[in-house]
């Protein structure tokens, strides 16, 4: 397959099929030993199932074990009950883009996820049909301006129009945002373009990879030739000589866990995913994601296993060659696929008696990471509750998604992003709200739930970001309650009159209960961060994982990184380690 073609100047242009069905070349990256006939996959998040699928696609005996009680790791949606009742929450990603990758996952196994007969053939209660959302964000700025963001280029040509007005900009500033606009798109576009099949599509054994061919080698220079590698937020703000219009274009960057003005440039592909590509919604809930997925595999005859957990590998040298799980079962294996993050893996590798493996065999690897030890990203501070659609209809702002900015912005980065201790709270909050209901309606609940009445109630979702555990010590036993009033009250403040009052939450996540409860590293739903030294060839490599020579890394801590197109792409990736490529 094809994935580019060249354009009159002679530059490469990416040219996605739909369903898009990447992955299908020979790998050019060390295999792992064997055939890897029997494959143990460690998680049912994205990136497992998605592992999971292209090893099946490769006629591979595939058993993936998870130990929660369903599929769908940081995807999940789950049943929560406030004060006002039960109702379902998105409690993991809330932003679904390029659903192509999941229909090409499934694709693999031979299931066409857009026909009419796929609902049917896979068991599930509903047809697989994410809707683009538009607007896919209702921002709201401390000046008291708002602004959406369109994927389609006409509409967001029109929006900044508008926006513009408001600032009363003559006609010349109004023609020069519009056309900042569109440079920065096709910017974006040509970044994103040729990062993809190199680079995100990508996993590397060294830094030469990015070398390795003549296409890499082309679009390593074209990356460079579009400024990429610098600063994200100069870029942008030489695009768009406007603060506010920036924060809509970089403020991804914090996914990435890094400042906009810190990023490089070519994290630029995270914002053209959402503001060009645009951002989808499935029929229900986020969990249709990794349901579909989990339907299609065991379709295809691979087995997932929930509620256990893997407490104990066995090794033989160098090899694992079996998996012990909680509930007392042993899984005979030739590579395993482990999809937690490191902390977690590691964990598991030193309570089966091998901390030696903890230790690369390489001394450039042992020396990189010691000069540059690993840093988590930022954190989050997540309430999942309700509030009266009676009171929530009142708002200005009617949008599945709302971004509530504050003032202060890079200062709030400055707070979440320090290290070794130094970092805290916002100061001025920036937070985004979730509201599911405003697309799937039926996601209301309460007595009046069908009509929106007086006893209906919607699911709510406030994020927060904040420091990691290593970058704050914070009592979270003690702040979580204080806190959660607090931005209520920020809130409050902002015109969402009556949350302070009519909200209820039903759960509360920090960055205590991400580590607790979830393993994350650092207490960090976003894994590591992408700075420089943990991004491509030097994030921690998939293969041969933590010097063992049959386990393979899928997820957020490896290649490509974070996000539900990565993790997607992480475990293609993963399988092809194994398979050596040609999944379809």
């Amino acid at each position: 397959m094809k994935l580019s073609t060249r354009s009159a100047d002679g530059r490469r242009h990416l040219s996605l099929p739909s369903p898009l069905v990447p992955m299908t070349r020979p790998t050019m990256r060390r295999r792992l030993p064997g055939n890897g006939e029997r494959v143990v996959v460690i998680g049912a998040g994205l990136a497992g199932l998605s592992a999971a699928l292209r090893l099946r696609s490769a006629g591979r005996e595939v058993t993936v074990i998870e130990a929660a009680s369903a599929v769908g790791g940081r995807c999940r949606s789950e049943q929560l009950t406030s004060a006002h009742g039960d109702f379902v929450a998105d409690t993991g990603a809330t932003v679904l883009t390029m659903p192509g990758l999941v229909e090409s996952a499934v694709a693999s196994v031979g299931i066409d996820l857009r026909a009419n007969s796929a609902a049917k053939q896979l068991g599930l209660d509903r047809p697989w049909a994410p809707r683009r959302l538009g607007p896919a964000y209702h921002a709201q700025f401390a000046s008291g301006r708002h602004a959406e963001v369109f994927a389609d280029r006409d509409a967001m040509v029109a929006e900044i129009r508008r926006f513009a007005d408001t600032k009363g900009l003559d006609r010349e500033a109004t023609d020069a945002l519009a056309a900042g606009y569109l440079s920065h798109r096709e910017w974006s576009q040509n970044v994103f373009g040729a990062s993809f099949e190199n680079f995100l599509a990508a996993d590397f054994d060294g830094a030469l990879d990015l070398l390795s061919t003549p296409a890499a080698a082309s679009d390593l220079s074209h990356l460079g030739s579009l400024g990429a590698f610098g600063s994200l937020g100069k870029t942008a703000a030489r695009h768009l000589p406007d603060a506010e219009l920036q924060r809509l274009f970089t403020f991804q960057a914090l996914y990435a866990g890094v400042a906009p003005k810190d990023a490089r440039a070519v994290y630029t592909v995270i914002s053209h995913m959402d503001t060009s590509m645009g951002v989808f919604y499935p029929g229900y809930s986020m969990s249709d994601v990794p349901e579909v997925m989990a339907a299609a595999l065991r379709a295809a005859g691979g087995r997932i296993i929930t509620a256990d957990a893997v407490e104990h590998v066995d090794f033989s040298e160098d090899l694992i060659r079996g998996v012990h799980t909680r509930s007392g079962e042993h899984i005979a294996c030739d590579a395993v696929v482990a999809t937690p993050d490191l902390p977690e893996v590691g964990k598991l590798l030193t309570q089966s008696g091998r901390a030696s493996a903890l230790v690369s065999r390489s001394f450039a690897r042992r020396l990189w990471r010691k000069l540059a030890p690993l840093r988590w990203s930022p954190s989050a501070v997540v309430l999942h509750g309700s509030i009266p659609t009676a009171v929530s209809s009142q708002w200005s702002s009617q949008r599945h998604h709302t971004i509530s900015f504050g003032e202060a912005w890079d200062e709030t980065f400055r707070e979440i992003t320090a290290t070794h201790g130094r970092g805290s709270l916002m100061s001025d909050p920036s937070l985004l709200l979730t509201r599911p209901a405003r697309t799937v309606p039926d996601r209301c609940f309460g007595n009046d739930a069908t009509s929106a009445g007086a006893g209906a109630y919607e699911p709510l979702s406030i994020l927060a970001p904040a420091p990691n555990l290593r970058s704050a010590h914070i009592d979270w036993d003690n702040v979580t309650e204080p806190y959660v009033q607090e931005l209520l009250g920020v809130l409050e403040a902002r015109g969402y009159t009556g949350i302070s009052e009519h909200f209820r939450a039903a759960r509360v996540d920090t960055p205590a209960t991400w580590q607790a409860q979830h393993g994350f590293g650092a207490g960090s739903p976003f894994a590591l961060a992408h700075s420089f030294t943990q991004t491509g060839p030097f994030r921690p490599r998939n293969a041969r994982a933590f010097g063992v020579d049959n386990l393979v890394l899928a997820g957020s801590s490896t290649t490509p990184g974070v996000g539900v197109p990565t993790v997607i792409l992480s475990g293609a990736l993963a399988a092809r380690r194994i398979t050596g490529g040609g999944v379809l």
